[in-house]
C-alpha cells in the first residue's frame, strides 16, 4: 500500500516540534516495518503529489494549502487521517460553537466577533465580577484565546481576572489581527490530559503536571487533588468530542471537578502522544490499515 506521512509545520508546534514529529515518525516506522511504501513529506512542500495518488495519508498538517490539498485527495477516494474536514474543525471558535451545540461537557464559553470588540466598553462592569451581558454566565476568573485557528504563540492564550484586562487583552489580539476570540469560565480543579483514537481501545489520560507544558499555563491550575472520577464517563465525553469535532487522532484538556465532574477545555487534532507514544502509534497504524486491506 502506498501511504504518505505529512508532518506539522513548526509554526503549529510550540515547544513541541521534536515531541510532533516522534508521533509521526513512530506511526511511519511501523507502516515501513509492515512492508508498505512510506513517503514523508512537510506540509510545507506538499504541493501536487501526482502521478502517484496514494492509498491513504496520515495526516498532522494544519496550513490552509495543506487542508485544500486532501479535501481534493478526499474527494478521489484518498482515505485521510485526520480528515480535512475534521482538522478545520479543531480551529477554536469552531469546536466550542460544535461542542456547545452538541451539548458535550465543555467549560462555558462565548465566542466574540469583530462587531462585539466595537462595543466592549459599553458590555463591560457586571456586578459582583459577572461579565453581563458581554459573557453570558460567566464570571472572572476567565480564559481569553484566540478564535482563529490554533495556539501558535503564549499570546494566544490569556488568564483574565478582571475588566481592564479583558479589554486589553482584546485589543492586543485585535492589534494583532485577530478578529474573533473565546472567552471560557475558569474551572477549578485536577487539569487532565487525554490522548485518543476515536472507536478503538486506546485511551490513555495523565495529570498534566507529568507531562509538557507549551507555556506554562497548567500551573495556574495549582496541583493535583487527585479528586475521584468516573475513567469510563472520561473516555465516553472525549470520544463523544471526537466524535462531533470529526477527528480520529485527538488530544483532550479536561478538568476534573471536586465533585467529578469532567469539563473539556481544549481539543487537539493529533497531539504528540509523548507520554503514551509507542502504544498511541501501535494503534494509529494499524487500525485503520486494517479498514483499507
Amino acid at each position: 500500500m502506498n501511504i504518505i506521512c505529512v508532518y506539522r509545520a513548526s509554526c503549529f508546534s510550540p515547544n513541541m516540534e521534536d515531541n510532533d514529529a516522534a508521533i509521526m515518525n513512530a506511526v511511519a516506522d511501523r507502516l515501513l516495518a509492515g512492508g508498505h511504501h512510506v513517503r514523508r513529506i512537510h506540509e510545507e512542500q506538499l504541493s501536487d503529489i501526482a502521478p502517484i495518488i496514494p492509498d491513504m495519508i496520515y495526516t498532522m498538517g494544519r496550513l490552509d494549502h495543506t487542508l485544500d490539498v486532501l479535501q481534493q485527495l478526499e474527494m478521489q477516494g484518498v482515505t485521510v487521517i485526520n480528515s480535512s474536514i475534521g482538522i478545520r474543525n479543531c480551529d477554536r471558535k469552531r469546536f466550542t460553537q460544535i461542542l456547545m451545540d452538541e451539548d458535550v461537557p465543555f467549560a462555558e464559553s462565548k465566542i466574540l466577533s469583530p462587531l462585539t470588540f466595537t462595543h466592549l466598553p459599553s458590555l463591560l462592569g457586571g456586578v459582583g465580577g459577572r461579565l453581563s451581558p458581554l459573557t453570558s454566565h460567566l464570571s472572572y476568573p476567565v480564559w481569553l484565546k484566540k478564535g482563529e485557528g490554533y495556539t501558535e504563540v503564549a499570546e494566544d492564550v490569556m488568564f483574565i481576572q478582571n475588566d481592564q484586562e479583558l479589554q486589553d487583552g482584546i485589543a492586543q489580539m485585535n492589534h494583532r489581527g485577530i478578529q474573533t476570540v473565546v472567552v471560557s469560565q475558569h474551572l477549578e480543579g485536577d487539569l487532565v490530559k487525554c490522548y485518543g483514537v476515536k472507536d478503538s481501545q486506546f485511551f490513555y489520560w495523565s495529570y498534566s503536571s507529568k507531562g509538557h507544558s507549551k507555556f506554562g499555563l497548567e500551573a495556574i491550575n495549582g496541583k493535583n487533588h487527585g479528586y475521584p472520577f468516573s475513567e469510563k464517563q472520561l473516555r465516553a465525553i472525549c470520544n463523544q468530542a471526537a466524535n462531533v469535532i470529526g477527528v480520529d487522532v485527538y488530544g483532550a484538556d479536561c478538568v476534573i471537578g471536586e465533585n467529578g465532574t469532567i469539563h473539556i477545555i481544549d481539543m487537539n487534532d493529533w497531539p504528540s502522544f509523548s507520554c503514551c507514544r509507542n502504544q498511541a502509534a501501535e494503534m494509529i497504524a494499524n487500525r485503520y490499515l486494517s479498514q483499507n486491506e
